[in-house]
This record gives C-alpha cells, sequence and structure tokens, in this order.
C-alpha cells in the first residue's frame, strides 16, 4: 500500500523523534544523558539546552492548537525562550507534545493539508514540514552545546 503525504509526515515527526533518523540522533537519542546541571549551560550567550527544548515544545504545541482549528493561538515572548525550567518536566512536556501532535495528525484528514492554517497565510502541509525543520535546527544546536563542558 503507497503511503500517503499524511502518514510520511507521521513516520518522520516519529523517527526524527525518537529513534532511526537518518540523518543522526533524533531529539530524544540528543538529550539521552543530559544532566539539568548542563542543560542549564550556556555557551557564550547561546541559549541553554532547556530553553532550547522548551522553545521546541512551545511551536510543537503551536502546531496542535492550529491542528485543533485555534486560529488566536501564538506563541509570545514568554513561551518562545521561557528561561527557568525544571528540566524533568521540560522533558515531560515535550514528550507530551509529540503525543498529542501524533495523536492530531493521525485524525486529520489527507485533505486538510491543502488548507489554510488558522490565521497564517500557509498551508498545513508547509506548517508540518515546518515544524520538522524546526526541531532538527533546534537538535543540532542541542548536539553542539552538548560536546560543550566547563
Amino acid at each position: 500500500m503507497k503511503k500517503t503525504e499524511l502518514q510520511r509526515l507521521i513516520d518522520t515527526l516519529s523517527h526524527t523523534f525518537e529513534k532511526n533518523a537518518w540523518h543522526g540522533p533524533a531529539i530524544l537519542e540528543a538529550l539521552e544523558g543530559v544532566s539539568a546541571v548542563q542543560a542549564n549551560q550556556r555557551l557564550g550567550d547561546s541559549h541553554s539546552i532547556v530553553e532550547l527544548v522548551m522553545h521546541m515544545t512551545a511551536w510543537r504545541n503551536f502546531v496542535c492548537e492550529k491542528l485543533e482549528g485555534n486560529a488566536e493561538y501564538d506563541v509570545g515572548d514568554e513561551m518562545n525562550f521561557p528561561t527557568d525550567g525544571n528540566w524533568k518536566q521540560v522533558i515531560e512536556a515535550l514528550k507530551k507534545s509529540q503525543t498529542r501532535l501524533l495523536k492530531l495528525l493521525e485524525q486529520t484528514p489527507l485533505e486538510r493539508l491543502e488548507e489554510k492554517v488558522p490565521g497564517r497565510p500557509f498551508k498545513f502541509s508547509i506548517m508540518l514540514h515546518g515544524i520538522i525543520h524546526h526541531d532538527l535546527y533546534h537538535t543540532g544546536q542541542i548536539m553542539l552545546l552538548k560536546k560543550y563542558r566547563h
């Protein structure tokens, strides 16, 4: 059976989040072994790992809200790069965003991919590919920060 674009997006979100990503470590693999102390370290004026993960979660939740039809929802400054978070809770929130996103996508009709996102000038297909790119961009940053030790 030929996979639909929606099924391919779900597969890609799963692999890039958990394991078996073709490019290298998936998000959870990149976060393995990161301590709370390490998660809060900065390299120069960079964001910390904990800030990057909260940022990723905020935008994943944005995608979920849009899939649920919430035209008014946006990521405000306080959610975009929060500076204070309990590492264990931050990881749990990231995992919950993955569960929520996959559940919503499994309920999404294929034709919805060509519809405009409520309150935005782009289609759902663009947004869904974008959240994958966004996650991987920040995962690369996390990998660099993870290699840095005081």
